[in-house]
């Protein structure tokens, strides 16, 4: 007899094997690993190298076509969840700033890249891939990375500053061992050989940081971790969210006088955060001139002639505003920053049903997405081509797979069960996505 089955009944089946679902699987993996792994070495060179170029459009038209292909297994609820509406919004508002952009072609130019990112490692979760060795994965490419690094570190002379291992920034090196140290300690929480490089991993991570000399990255690793977990007791004992939790403490803060100096005096007893206040003083400034449009997508810095160049001091050698919402705010304005914050909070607001699955895993994500948010108050790392920012992505798209209620214990409608047609002695295995 022959089957029927439906588009919804197709996506609930995230364990069939469909043409291209491995590949799609580690599509977000192996990003990763060309960023972390490949590109610094790359960039070392100081040459554009064809295979940087040509890199994205590829893989971008490689998902695409392993989507069309299985395009009635897509899953409409994966681009009608909230995080990532929100996320094209604000990418098709960042191109309607090209328009008006300070430098039109660079602003088109770094919006494709990042739209081409976003396929490469966000679209794969809307079709039924699998997912459970994902983080896995993750953690390897970070700990290869942190090896490597520990390599340089090592063998080459460091700045007086701080060592940047094999990136051209010491932060760049602090980041990437405070993300290694929140994967390892997720993997620790698991047996066999997880654990084993978990620990690993870790040694290396907090290591590295010292190296470093990345006091801000270790500190608000060591604060995301047990915060997220008293944050997600805290949504387990009560009916709040994760986003709830967090906006009620940006709330709290507007009423106390400068809360990051402030603090930052009392950690490392320097209220400028070493001229960070200048920067931002200054970065301010520019705002107020495009308040609510911005001066153009990624069109203000590393561009020819920029209004940078007028900065007074050392700020006019700044490469960022040294701080992910100021930069919102400067290259799209009020309505790209109201945009992305709506992104960032359905994206935390989504981890309290991750919680009810797998407390472990909604764990680790709410630590790097709770890392994501303290870490742009003092640096840029939003819609940045960087291990942090792809990884940021990964964890929402898998978020909102998460999010989906169980298919097992929704029985489907009537009209879908008639619709189904199924022949003597087969099943249909359903589960709920990983």
């Amino acid at each position: 007899m022959p089957k029927f089955i439906n588009r919804a009944q197709k996506s609930a089946v995230p364990d069939r094997v469909f043409s291209g679902a491995t590949l799609l699987a580690i599509m977000p993996v192996l990003a990763i690993f060309y960023i972390l792994l490949v590109l610094p070495f790359d960039a070392a060179e100081g040459t554009e190298r064809v295979e940087n170029i040509l890199l994205w459009p590829v893989a971008a038209g490689l998902s695409l076509t392993l989507v069309f292909q299985n395009w009635a297994r897509i899953d409409g609820r994966f681009f009608r969840s909230t995080p990532i509406m929100s996320l094209i919004a604000y990418l098709v508002f960042a191109a309607a700033s090209v328009t008006w952009a300070y430098r039109p072609d660079f602003a088109f130019s770094r919006l494709v890249v990042q739209v081409l990112a976003f396929i490469v490692v966000v679209v794969p979760y809307a079709l039924p891939i699998r997912t459970k060795y994902t983080i896995p994965s993750l953690h390897l490419c970070f700990a290869i990375a942190l090896a490597v690094n520990a390599v340089y570190v090592l063998t080459t002379p460091g700045s007086p500053i701080g060592h940047p291992g094999y990136f051209t920034h010491k932060q760049e090196l602090g980041q990437l061992g405070a993300i290694g140290i929140i994967l390892s300690g997720h993997e620790l929480l698991h047996r066999g050989w997880r654990r084993l490089v978990g620990l690993i991993a870790i040694g290396l991570g907090f290591w590295l940081v010292f190296e470093s000399q990345s006091k801000s990255a270790l500190a608000l690793a060591l604060v995301a971790m047990p915060c997220s977990a008293m944050i997600l007791l805290l949504c387990k004992k009560t009916r709040l969210t994760p986003a709830f939790v967090i906006a009620a403490v940006v709330v709290a803060s507007m009423f106390v006088s400068n809360p990051i100096e402030r603090t930052a005096y009392r950690l490392y007893g320097d209220s400028t955060l070493t001229g960070r206040t200048e920067i931002w003083r200054f970065i301010e400034y520019q705002i107020s001139h495009k308040a609510w449009f911005g001066w153009g997508f990624h069109s203000y810095y590393f561009v020819p002639n920029s209004p940078q160049e007028k900065a007074p001091g050392f700020i006019r050698e700044m490469p960022s505003s040294h701080s992910g919402y100021l930069e919102l705010k400067l290259e799209t304005g009020r309505i790209g920053y109201w945009i992305f914050l709506v992104f960032i909070y359905s994206s935390l607001h989504l981890l309290e049903r991750a919680r009810r699955k797998d407390p472990v895993r909604a764990w680790c994500f709410l630590s790097i997405e709770f890392f994501a948010v303290m870490a742009n108050l003092l640096d840029s790392g939003w819609l940045q081509l960087t291990h942090f920012w792809l990884l940021f992505l990964i964890v929402v798209a898998e978020s909102v797979r998460y999010s989906w209620p169980n298919v097992a214990s929704s029985p489907a409608p009537v009209e879908a069960v008639q619709a189904v047609r199924v022949e003597p002695g087969r099943r249909f295995a359903r589960s709920a996505p990983h």
